[in-house]
């Protein structure tokens, strides 16, 4: 059984993991369900990057935190990215961010971003975590003249404007490095990657030190307000909080609460790991050292060459989960590896999955909290709830981030500039819901046109 988060109720306790290359390498805690009654004074609903990261900021301001996750560790999107470390979030990049809001507000999310990727990799340093972080060059590639001219004139934009450093390549500089074919020159920035799995296994062996209280297994079933705050059902459980934070991004039930249903678009997206390259097949393709790509098209292709010399390739998966393992979806992919690097023929895919990421009506990620009490109730109710989702797919570090700026938020102890588009409105409800995959199918069969 393939969960799908527009058709299944939500995330069972009986599904499976993956069948990942990052699972294959690494054995994750097993953490017990919940199987009481809890008072807490926080509740977190999802265990990946978000919520463990808003469970470590809650636990380090000595709050009392419980976080309940439907599954076991890493079966959700921290155990199925690519691993890749990027500064941004979302769909919309910082000239696009310049255009809609202007610099002030460009160079203020650009702050964010690149706090979540300082925070990622202070807290590996500060709680000694073991994720194989791996450096190496991380190249933007240009799928036709068009991009080319358009990356040229982005990167020379954000060097001037936003201090991001980068070296443009022409078509003959990149294929004087690399037997890569399909490509019309790149832009060249400082990169890092590392093991995402092991990355969600440190920050819950951090939350519990801290004093955090993890239940996994333990899907939330119903929430409702009381006269504290909220009540949370669980198959065999239940917590009572006063402030609940709910971080299941793109795996959130299709009905689940008010503040977060129809507000966010579950995509697919599928990876597969080659077999470990051969040293001939390496030299031949100049995929000899650690490095990350991912190109111009609208359906983008990101792959990066692992520690063990494997090639993880990874793009758009299929439009339904139940078509997420087959053949031709595999073959897709494939295919798209060798129009690339054609060098590689031959080799085989040792591993191949697919994992949900959440996208935006407006393609802004939100961390937004509603503390307004409503209803009858209002004069009592004193609780509040939160959210953290729609990342697009880039969320290795800013998710975590996200998790962070969501306590910091429901503390109200940080500065938070509350005017950027991130904070200042909620998530905005998708028109037509039930149409989304309809849309998507043709998104797809358009971006075959569009991107020759």
């Amino acid at each position: 059984m393939i969960y799908d988060p527009l058709i299944s109720r939500g995330v069972s306790s009986m599904l499976p993991a993956p069948d990942s290359y990052w699972h294959a390498t690494h054995k994750v805690p097993t953490l017990p369900p919940l199987n009481k009654k809890v008072n807490s004074e926080y509740l977190v609903i999802g265990g990946g990057y978000t919520g463990l990261s808003a469970a470590i900021t809650l636990a380090q301001a000595k709050q009392d935190v419980t976080l309940l996750d439907a599954n076991s560790l890493g079966f959700g999107c921290a155990g199925r990215n690519g691993g890749f470390i990027l500064s941004g979030s979302g769909r919309l990049s910082l000239s696009a961010i310049e255009d809609k809001w202007g610099r002030g507000i460009a160079k203020a999310m650009q702050g964010e971003f690149d706090g979540a990727v300082h925070l990622l990799k202070q807290r590996i340093a500060d709680f000694n975590m073991q994720v194989d972080v791996v450096e190496g060059p991380y190249l933007k590639l240009a799928h036709n003249l068009k991009q080319a001219k358009q990356l040229c004139a982005s990167a020379k934009h954000l060097a001037t404007h936003f201090n991001v450093p980068s070296t443009l390549l022409s078509k003959t500089e990149l294929t004087a490095r690399l037997n890569i074919e399909g490509t019309h020159g790149g832009v060249e920035l400082k990169g890092a990657c590392l093991h995402p799995l092991k990355l969600v296994s440190e920050y819950a062996r951090v939350a519990k030190e801290l004093g955090a209280t993890l239940f996994f297994d333990s899907p939330a079933i119903r929430i409702e307000k009381s006269n504290k705050g909220y009540l949370v059902t669980t198959p065999s459980g239940s917590v009572s909080a006063k402030h609940i934070l709910i971080a299941t991004n793109a795996y959130t039930p299709k009905r689940f609460h008010d503040s977060v249903d129809h507000k966010q678009f579950p995509v697919q997206s599928s990876i597969f790991v080659t077999a470990p390259m051969s040293h001939e097949q390496r030299e031949r393709s100049g995929l000899t050292t650690p490095m990350s790509f991912m190109d111009t098209r609208m359906m983008k292709y990101y792959y990066r060459v692992l520690p063990d010399g494997r090639l993880l390739f990874g793009g758009r998966g299929a439009v339904q989960g139940k078509d997420a393992n087959r053949a031709s979806e595999k073959q897709r992919l494939y295919r798209a590896m060798l129009n690339s690097f054609p060098s590689l023929s031959g080799i085989t895919m040792d591993y191949f999955w697919s994992g949900w990421v959440s996208v935006s009506l407006d393609s802004m990620p939100r961390i937004f909290v509603d503390d307004q009490p409503s209803g009858n109730n209002a004069s009592r109710f004193r609780g509040n709830i939160g959210y953290a989702m729609g990342y697009c797919g880039s969320g290795v570090s800013f998710a975590a981030f996200a998790g962070q700026r969501l306590a910091q938020r429901m503390m109200g102890t940080s500065d938070i500039d509350l005017s950027l588009p991130l904070y200042r409105s909620p998530l905005k409800t998708y028109p037509f819901a039930k149409a989304r995959r309809l849309a998507l199918h043709s998104l797809y069969q358009w971006a075959k046109i569009a991107e020759r």
